[in-house]
């Protein structure tokens, strides 16, 4: 049987849980206008009040410590504002991820496991409380970064020293459609560097109903991550 990826945004390995309090930092916090001179912070707020939801595929590369090759991976992330997100790994293997605001669903396809946690008791806590509906600038400290690659850069460093992960850096670009954020890089507590590159994006979509809701299939074991 093989091993799970690397880098999966989940609840229960370091690495994907500084994954996943990335991606809710992202994608989950409160935004303030955008200033005349659009740097990476007034990009990230103006994308945060007018992105309330938002479909796209996703590109991921882990890079560790001491380099090597990158452990690739790919999928599809969903969210919809407050504390819903979907979060589907595709390659190299099957994985998903599923939040209904209150409740963390989390499958290992390979193993036939869901893994069930409630939010709060997951994420307590760090950056991925803005899932409630916190305000970004209260638990990270936003810097903005030179313009590279055709991007505008903002680094969020988590004022909490108890983070798993050093800092998140955020690339968006401004549009005639408005602000798109396109990458995702994240440093861990381990040194390891993902990026992740988003694609195919859909903003403010009508999700159907049950979409951040996950059912365990028949079969499948369940372990309740917070019982007692």
């Amino acid at each position: 049987m093989p091993p799970p990826p690397p880098g999966i945004p989940g609840v229960a390995r370091p690495a994907r849980r500084a994954l996943l309090q990335a991606l809710c930092a992202a994608a989950l916090a409160s935004a303030a206008p955008l200033a005349h001179a659009a740097d990476g912070v007034q990009l990230l707020r103006q994308w945060l009040r007018q992105i309330h939801g938002a479909r796209c595929d996703f590109t991921q590369s882990v890079v560790a410590a001491d380099g090597g090759k990158p452990q690739l991976s790919s999928g599809q992330f969903d969210f919809e504002r407050p504390g819903r997100f979907r979060w589907v790994y595709r390659k190299p293997y099957r994985q998903d991820i599923v939040s209904d605001g209150d409740t963390i669903w989390t499958y290992d396809h390979d193993l036939d496991q869901v893994t069930i946690s409630t939010q709060s008791q997951a994420l307590g806590a760090t950056p991925a409380a803005l899932l409630a509906g916190a305000d970004v600038e209260s638990v990270f400290r936003l810097t903005a970064l030179a313009a590279r690659d055709g991007l505008q850069w903002v680094q969020a460093t988590p004022r909490r020293s108890d983070s798993s992960f050093t800092w998140v850096r955020l690339g968006l670009r401004l549009t005639p459609q408005g602000v798109r954020l396109e990458q995702m890089q994240l440093r861990d507590a381990f040194r390891r560097t993902s990026t992740i590159v988003f694609s195919a994006q859909q903003d403010n979509p009508r999700f159907p109903a049950g979409t951040f809701v996950f059912t365990p299939p028949p079969g499948a074991a369940v372990i309740r991550a917070d019982s007692s």
